[in-house]
């Protein structure tokens, strides 16, 4: 038994709006202003959410609620999928030391789950960047196995100065702005965000087609920058979707301003499309890079744009890179799109491509 699985509904909280209805249209009028985070005497920009609350949980749970609000009545015992890199990692930063810690990081999952008032059974899933797909792909196998009829998904990364410090190590973040796929790309900008998507068996606007994960273990900091690995997995959810590279209308691309991730990011789509690229859109200079909760709230805000018949233009870009040979949209338009292919890179390797159909 292999059942369709569709995008019923979803929800969106991230630094340009409370809603995903908002943050389309923050994303259509182009804006992509960001705020500062300190570490030490370094100053980087950062996308923070819109809330006053400075105690951590009440600040998670304040997030959780506005976004879980956002979605249509969830059956209590409907099962909750959470993606995260960090979890609860800002909230032991605040109790300070010494504190104890919990059995196990992914007890928040419990806290969370009661937070949405939901009984039913919890998962998590926290590895870097494909967080999000890993936990939809889980949730997609056991709705289309007939093992159960809806799933809700939820996204969620917020503020900590141990993710900050130590991608600011690495001198992996740009101190100025996000620039995906421009000559002058130099790093990423981080940023917090909470979404949730609510799978289900039932048919909906969204559907679906294609989802599968890779590894890229060329290196632990970023991709082989031939693409190899990116493709492959690319193509794969292209063959689970039963379609072809020339039925993609959009790509949305994982594109943060990484230098080498970006080039990578590049190559992979000439070996997919060829010389029929399809348009290429980055949301991180908008939203900021959310680490585990990325995919699903770009999810969330591509499929708000694509429902309300606007696709933005990506902000940040300036000039091309003649040596990744390609260019996201420059202008913002309402071109239809059918089918979308989204994306995501992830820190250590992890690879994730997700292709979704309108119904």
């Amino acid at each position: 038994m292999k059942r369709p699985v569709y995008i019923a509904d979803s929800g969106l909280l991230c630094a340009r709006g409370e809603t995903k209805a908002a943050v389309a249209a923050a994303l259509w009028r182009g804006e992509s202003g960001t705020g500062k985070r300190h570490l030490g005497e370094r100053e980087f920009p950062y996308f923070a959410l819109p809330l006053t609350e400075e105690d951590w949980l009440q600040r998670a749970e304040q997030a959780i609620d506005q976004v879980a609000c956002q979605l249509e009545a969830i059956v209590p015992a409907t099962p909750l999928f959470i993606a995260s890199s960090s979890f609860q990692i800002g909230h032991f930063e605040q109790q300070g030391a010494p504190f104890d810690l919990p059995l196990a990081t992914a007890s928040l999952s419990r806290k969370i789950a009661e937070w949405m008032g939901l009984s039913g059974p919890r998962y998590s899933f926290s590895n870097a960047c494909i967080s999000g797909f890993s936990a939809i792909d889980a949730a997609t196998t056991l709705i289309a196995a007939g093992q159960i009829d809806e799933a809700v998904v939820l996204g969620f990364e917020l503020d900590n100065d141990t993710t900050l410090a130590g991608f600011a190590s690495m001198e992996l973040l740009s101190r100025t702005s996000c620039r995906p796929f421009d000559l002058r790309r130099d790093g990423l900008v981080l940023g917090e965000a909470v979404a949730a998507v609510r799978l289900s068996a039932k048919p909906g606007r969204w559907k679906i087609t294609g989802l599968r994960t890779g590894l890229d273990g060329y290196s632990t900091t970023g991709p082989d920058p031939n693409g190899g690995p990116i493709a492959n997995t690319a193509i794969a959810s292209l063959k689970a979707a039963n379609v072809g590279p020339a039925e993609i209308d959009l790509v949305k691309l994982q594109a943060a301003g990484s230098p080498g991730t970006d080039l990578a990011e590049a190559n992979a789509l000439h070996k997919i499309f060829g010389t029929e690229i399809p348009p290429l859109l980055s949301l991180k200079p908008a939203l900021g890079h959310t680490l585990g909760a990325s995919g699903i709230a770009e999810l969330a805000a591509l499929l708000a744009c694509l429902d309300a018949g606007i696709i933005p233009a990506t902000a940040g870009f300036a000039e091309a890179d003649s040596e990744l040979g390609l260019m996201p949209i420059t202008h913002r338009n309402h071109d239809p799109v059918r089918r979308a292919m989204l994306n995501l890179i992830g820190f250590g390797g992890g690879l994730a491509t997700m292709i979704v159909e309108r119904t």
